[in-house]
């Protein structure tokens, strides 16, 4: 789908009705996220939604969320192009001004601000807090933008305003693997081994994908290492790779089985019982997290019941991303033939009588 192709869709369902209407934008925005060119479609939104504020309120919404007279996203875009070209002093001038009005206008309010990326994890935090019911969806992913300034300023070697910062970003999505993973590498920075192995342990739960388990099973063998517990490490390291593969810890792997060898011991491909022990060793389970899994088949179902094809085919992505299960990619391959078949017979042309 283009921007132009979806702004005609939006502006035909729009009622008059301002506050549905903007309801109706921030749920189209969840779900064209997954698009390949979800950037564009996002911005598009975004400005349509802008324009369609009241003048009167239009200056208080910019007060909230504009940056050196450009919405807060279009700032934070400007921040990361610099990161990629390592002008590190240059994104931190942009991200620390993101931060000050994030921290004045959307931290410690009644109710509170979450920004949740997906259906699926608005789900999870319902069902892992299902006594918190009020609270707000952030107008832009604040939990990314203090992400990257916690990793902008662990650059600049500022461990302790990086750990605030980070600890920030967790409180706006909770549920949020990524919004961890900054501060594991901190910890890893900092020589911290306690709180790195209490990040691992909060994070292996929130995995919904292959490369997440893997990267917190990666951080556990560093940890093991660290802690000259090699077993263990080679543990994780080869439990990492099973789940994605990766030439940096195929290497980390190799160099623990090196100092094994050098101290007399030998590693052998771990049993399924070998393994189990591993983990509960460091107060982990082994990845998928079963109630994820269990949510995302349950939301299947909801979605079958509501005739959602669109939310059914990303449910099912969260499940076939959990599991690998071949029957759940049968049903996003079913519905994605459907949804081509449609849309070649809604662009026909009519033939005449």
């Amino acid at each position: 789908m283009n921007v132009t192709e979806l702004m005609a869709q939006v502006r035909v369902e729009m009622t008059g009705d301002l506050q549905r209407d903007m309801q109706h934008i921030q749920n189209v925005m969840e779900d064209v996220r997954s698009e390949p060119n979800s950037g564009e479609l996002l911005q598009a939104l975004a400005e349509y939604a802008f324009g369609m504020v009241p003048p009167e309120a239009r200056e208080e919404m910019e007060k909230r969320t504009f940056i050196n007279g450009k919405r807060m996203d279009a700032a934070f875009g400007e921040a990361l192009a610099l990161v990629r070209a390592n002008k590190i002093e240059e994104a931190a001038a942009i991200l620390s001004v993101i931060s000050e009005k994030i921290e004045q206008y959307f931290e410690d309010t009644d109710p509170k601000f979450f920004c949740f990326r997906n259906p699926f994890e608005y789900h999870m935090y319902r069902m892992l807090y299902p006594e918190d019911t009020a609270f707000e969806r952030a107008p832009f992913d604040f939990a990314k933008y203090l992400d990257l300034y916690g990793f902008v300023l662990l650059e600049q070697k500022k461990t302790r305003e990086a750990r605030s910062v980070l600890l920030r970003a967790q409180k706006f999505n909770p549920v949020s693997a990524d919004a961890r993973f900054e501060l594991a590498e901190l910890c890893k920075f900092a020589h911290n081994q306690e709180e790195l192995l209490r990040v691992c342990q909060e994070t292996l739960p929130l995995c919904t994908t292959a490369d997440r388990m893997a990267r917190v099973l990666a951080n556990m063998g560093f940890y093991c290492y660290v802690a000259q517990d090699l077993y263990s490490a080679a543990v994780f390291y080869f439990e990492s790779l099973r789940f994605a593969p990766s030439q940096p810890v195929e290497m980390e792997l190799q160099d623990v089985l090196r100092r094994m060898k050098t101290f007399g011991q030998k590693f052998a491909p771990p049993t399924h019982g070998e393994t189990i022990d591993v983990y509960e060793k460091y107060g982990l389970t082994p990845p998928p997290n079963s109630d994820l899994v269990n949510l995302a088949v349950t939301m299947i179902g909801q979605a079958k019941k509501f005739n959602r094809t669109d939310l059914e085919a990303f449910f099912n992505r969260c499940a076939f991303d959990l599991t690998n299960d071949q029957r759940f990619k049968d049903e996003m391959e079913r519905l994605a033939a459907e949804k081509r078949e449609e849309r070649a017979q809604n662009a026909a042309p009519e033939t005449e009588a």
